[in-house]
């Protein structure tokens, strides 16, 4: 080759081009991209010792800053970390106006070609790693943690309320009001024949807009002769399983779960969707056997060793949802059958722990009747670290297991609890797992367990290294006050330190678990009006200390603590409506704290028409599909058709993906079949990204599920979510 200038340049740009085009490959070959599963999934976060799978990174460390930062904006609760929903921007957001690239996800958010992954080993106790507090520190095996001070700025959003929130609040929102039947559809009756059921028409109505119009959709994207991708293909699996139990759908769905052939996200959606046939109404429920059969389909996937591990988990989640559904047979009843399976698999090695603790969580959800000894005799021994099906059980692991053996109430769970919530020794994760279970069986207590309940959460909370830990001990401390202020009695609320412990927290508590403290106060008082002198006084006082912090609070996510709170309390403090409708009604307000005063309007159960005027430019915000979501779920809540008009509008005229897929969330939560057309539209429109179309399909599931709480709130509802892994992140947030 004849050497000249010109080759001469060439070859020096060719080279630097030739490696990075390698970069680049390889960079979008070891990056797997979120996946939509019908619209909510993000990354969970990575920390020491969560058991989740960890990045190959170490991530650069944070610039010197000559001043301090100003005080970061709080991520949005009910879109799970570490980022906030496409799209949420403006004023507040602290987000550019044009939709973000999202950071690379966690390694392995389904496994590639089939194959398990290989779990990464620690240094930790059990061959696990040291324990993360959450905000950073360690403790268990690790070095003794600082206690968490200050702001709650450079937190994770685990080590704050949002996220017990975002899991827990469908237990504390009102029923959704579905909007009601048109009059034109009615037919006249005469008087003798008594009031028309209006509820039951529009039920009618919307079963026949599933049969005629949604499920058909969904069904197309299906077909194997079509060229559907993916995503698309699993948001229709999810959706189908909410608002139909066909056969053949059933059939199909089981089909594609057990199709090798099938994209990983394909599969594990199908078992998901198997899940989603539960129904809470008796009469709505699918017959025993059909469920037996479909049962027995999800231990299949469990025992095929070639199935991705995340498909397993998945099987796992459908079995603990479908746990409270008909079963078919003497032989099968209170779920005896699968109870025993899952925990014979249990005590299998996996290679990855996602499969583990969905198989915990799954038990933890079947009847307490169809649960032998045998299994919560061993659930008690992993607690306490023993030996288990010839193996040991990390931190991880045990904090599942005491979850589920609370959920069982096997024999000796009151002490293994009090144990676990005090005993100093015992990791962070399992000590977490203790406060949340000891708040969730609070009801279930007797007056002296209930004292000594409180009094060890006291205990657990002045050991406690973090904020985290903290405060879910002072969640703990008002579940439990507010089961004794639910007798005549309230023996134990006189008798404990939980009324001055919670107060003085609520009012001067550190930022790290102060939101927890207020939330506390109000789950305390939430419906009583205290049924002595001493209770009585007591929720006079705490009612004081909220509004007090609500009015002077000027931190966006301590105030919006307090927000929540109020909306806990319900009448009981609908003086402060006017207030809230100002917040909702601010456009300069951050986005997270208008979301929340939204929904407090609704559980205030304030429907006049400020409070919708406001409600209903907040769902036209384009600048937050958090605050969409929630003003249009507020809406739903206080019933109504007039407010989807220009959501509607907006869909049919709008161009931008992010604003059109915020559109059809907020349609779907308000529940209008009027939406149903535009929303098929979208969700058809081939030209459209595959992440809006899935959201779309899973606004079609939100406007046909007969369900008036979603079927996830069987798994996210007191959930042990500290220690959550990949999959059952995803599983608490999907749509």
């Amino acid at each position: 080759m004849i050497d000249t200038p010109t080759t001469r340049t060439r070859a020096r740009f060719t080279a630097p081009a030739a490696l990075l085009a390698a970069f680049l490959v390889a960079l979008t070959a070891s990056a797997p991209s979120a996946h939509a599963h019908g619209g909510r999934f993000q990354p969970p976060p990575v920390q020491p010792g969560d058991g989740g799978p960890r990045p190959p990174w170490r991530p650069p460390p944070p610039p010197v800053k000559p001043k301090p930062a100003p005080p970061m904006t709080p991520r949005d609760p009910d879109s799970p970390p570490p980022m906030r929903g496409p799209g949420d921007t403006g004023p507040g957001s602290g987000r550019p106006t044009t939709p973000p690239i999202a950071p690379p996800p966690t390694p392995t958010p389904h496994d590639p070609g089939g194959t398990n992954p290989t779990p990464t080993t620690g240094s930790g106790p059990d061959g696990g790693t040291p324990e993360s507090d959450g905000d950073g520190e360690t403790s268990g095996s690790g070095r003794p943690a600082r206690r968490a001070r200050g702001k709650t700025a450079g937190t994770t959003p685990d080590a704050t309320w949002e996220m017990w929130w975002a899991l827990n609040r469908w237990t504390y929102l009102p029923d959704r009001k579905l909007p009601p039947l048109d009059e034109t559809v009615v037919t006249p009756r005469d008087e003798g024949d008594g009031p028309v059921d209006r509820a039951a028409l529009a039920r009618t109505q919307r079963a026949l807009v599933v049969r005629q119009h949604i499920a058909p959709f969904l069904l197309g994207q299906l077909d194997p002769a079509k060229a559907v991708r993916p995503e698309v293909r699993a948001a229709a699996m999810i959706a189908l399983g909410k608002i139909t139990h066909d056969d053949a759908v059933v059939t199909l769905i089981v089909r594609h779960m057990e199709d090798a052939r099938a994209d990983n996200v394909v599969r594990e959606s199908a078992a998901y969707a198997l899940g989603m046939l539960r129904r809470s109404g008796i009469g709505s429920q699918m017959d025993g056997a059909r469920l037996d059969g479909v049962r027995a389909r999800l231990l299949g996937v469990l025992d095929d060793d070639a199935a991705p591990v995340r498909t397993q988990a998945f099987a796992a989640f459908a079995l603990g949802l479908l746990g409270d559904q008909p079963y078919g047979s003497a032989f099968t009843k209170d779920g005896r059958v699968v109870s025993r399976a899952l925990w014979q698999r249990t005590l299998r090695r996996y290679p990855s722990r996602d499969v583990p603790v969905a198989l915990l969580t799954a038990l933890g959800r079947m009847p307490a009747a169809g649960t032998s000894e045998e299994i919560t005799t061993g659930l008690q021994r992993i607690v306490v670290g023993r030996r288990v099906g010839k193996r040991r059980w990390d931190s991880l692991e045990r904090s599942h297991a005491l979850d589920a053996l609370v959920r069982q109430r096997g024999d000796g769970w009151v002490v293994t609890l009090l144990r676990t919530t005090t005993d100093k020794r015992l990791p962070a994760q399992v000590k977490r797992a203790a406060l949340i279970a000891l708040g969730a069986a609070a009801g279930d207590l007797t007056d002296e367990d209930r004292l000594a309940a409180a009094e060890a959460a006291e205990k657990g909370i002045r050991q406690a290294r973090d904020g985290l830990t903290r405060g879910l001990g002072h969640v703990a401390m008002g579940r439990i006050l507010a089961a004794d202020l639910a007798t005549e009695k309230a023996w134990v609320t006189e008798r404990c330190n939980g009324r001055s412990l919670l107060l003085a927290e609520a009012r001067h508590g550190s930022n790290a678990h102060r939101g927890f403290s207020a939330i506390a106060l109000a789950l305390a008082i939430r419906g009583t009006k205290g049924p002595t002198l001493v209770a009585g006084r007591f929720a006079i006082a705490a009612r004081e200390v909220l509004v007090r912090g609500f009015e002077r609070e000027k931190d966006p996510t301590m105030r919006s603590a307090y927000v929540v709170a109020l909306g806990l309390l319900g009448k009981a403090v609908e003086d402060q409506a006017p207030v809230l409708r100002e917040i909702v009604a601010d456009r300069d307000a951050n986005p997270m704290l208008r979301g929340h005063a939204a929904l407090a309007l609704a559980q205030l159960g304030d429907a006049s028409k400020d409070s919708r005027r406001a409600l209903r430019a907040a769902a036209w915000d384009k600048r937050s599909i958090a605050l969409r979501r929630d003003a249009a779920l507020a809406l739903s809540f206080i019933g109504g058709t007039a407010e989807s008009t220009q959501l509607l509008r907006e869909l049919r005229t709008g161009r931008s993906r992010w604003v059109l897929t915020q559109v059809a969330v907020a349609l779907g939560q308000l529940g209008d079949l009027d939406a149903v057309p535009a929303i098929l539209e979208l969700a058809a429109d081939e030209a459209r990204e595959d992440e809006a179309r899935a959201l779309a399909i899973a606004s079609l599931g939100l406007l046909g599920d007969p369900e008036h709480r979603p079927s996830t709130l069987r798994l996210a509802a007191d959930a042990n979510y500290p220690a959550r892994t990949d999959a059952l992140h995803e599983a608490f947030t999907l749509l």
